[in-house]
């Protein structure tokens, strides 16, 4: 079994918004779902800053090299070649530490290429309080919508989705981990990419623990999936790099009772939310009793029937989101 190591506190509560889509593939599968870098929006995902380049590659060196070895031989020294020789051997045994183990600088930029491929992630958020940004990202089928405004396809999903809460620990206790895999949690670190930089010793674990500024709002807790494998070949030759043809990973989890601490219910859409308002008071004149008529019944019906389904009994709660403000003494 590979290595576990745990950058966050044990008791960190963490969440993961989802479909009920998916979370029903992650009930009944009962395992946990890590998706490759690669596969990743974020373009920058796994990759380093530029000032960094020079840690990994000695590209720009062996350019260097070769503009010095243009002229013809029989202009230089015998000194002159000498010293390129040298230098050319220090080029091709040049070395930098890797998550994968130690790497040649000349394979390099095939490394930059691909090493993505070869990294897992799953991803929570240990944000305290719900997020509606987090609800119309990642809960529901059609997450991170790119379609036409009014698309059909993901408005269906709306209102039909969780949020998962845990903490760290209950997660790593319950996952059963691959051979040949090891494991890092960790809290995410946003950045500049263009202006931030690395130590050298970091090169190895923090760009994989990092993200592009943009992305600051998620709060991201990340589990970090990797092969301690010594065969993966990062060649600069041409398509002589391994390829990896998995593209994802599933974990099996031990036990679903202790894995989920509660499962959120998602608010209605805002849409909705407004109308149930309006109806309302139209018909009461007090918003006493919209909260209720605001809870989700239809998605905690579809909760409570596939946790019968499984043997599972996990507390349900409602979007904290469906919450009233005081409009009268009736609903103080």
């Amino acid at each position: 079994m590979g290595k576990v190591k745990i950058e966050i506190p044990r008791d960190t509560i963490i969440k993961r918004y989802l479909s009920f889509q998916h979370f029903e593939r992650l009930i009944k599968n009962q395992s946990l779902y890590f998706s490759r870098f690669d596969k990743f929006e974020d373009h920058l995902e796994g990759g380093i800053n530029r000032r960094n380049y020079h840690n990994i590659s000695n590209s720009l060196s062996i350019f260097d090299l070769a503009m010095q070895k243009w002229p013809s031989v029989s202009l230089r020294t015998e000194e002159e070649t000498q010293a390129l020789n040298k230098s050319e051997s220090e080029i091709l045994e040049d070395t930098f530490t890797s998550i994968l183990g130690p790497q040649k600088k000349i394979d390099g930029d095939a490394f930059l290429k691909n090493i993505s491929s070869w990294l897992y992630a799953n991803c929570w958020t240990d944000l305290g309080h719900e997020c509606q940004a987090m609800w119309q990202l990642y809960g529901s089928s059609g997450s991170n919508c790119r379609h036409d405004n009014g698309c059909q396809e993901c408005a269906k999903t709306l209102g039909n989705s969780v949020c998962i809460e845990t903490t760290v620990g209950a997660i790593v206790d319950n996952l059963e981990l691959p051979e040949g895999y090891n494991l890092t949690v960790q809290k995410i670190e946003y950045i500049d990419h263009r202006t931030s930089h690395f130590h050298e010793d970091d090169l190895v674990m923090r760009p994989y623990f990092s993200k592009a500024l943009h992305f600051s709002y998620e709060n991201e807790v990340r589990f970090m999936l990797w092969p301690e494998s010594n065969d993966i070949k990062f060649s600069y030759k041409y398509k002589q790099s391994t390829i990896n043809n998995q593209d994802n990973q599933q974990l099996k989890l031990k036990n679903l009772s202790r894995f989920i601490h509660r499962v959120i219910l998602a608010p209605p859409p805002p849409s909705k939310i407004s109308k149930i308002q309006k109806l309302h008071m139209e018909r009461f004149g007090t918003e006493l009793g919209v909260q209720d008529e605001l809870s989700n019944r239809y998605l905690k019906s579809k909760v409570e029937k596939l946790f019968i389904a499984t043997n599972l009994n996990l507390k349900i709660s409602e979007s904290d989101l469906i919450q009233i403000s005081p409009k009268d003494c009736y609903t103080v």
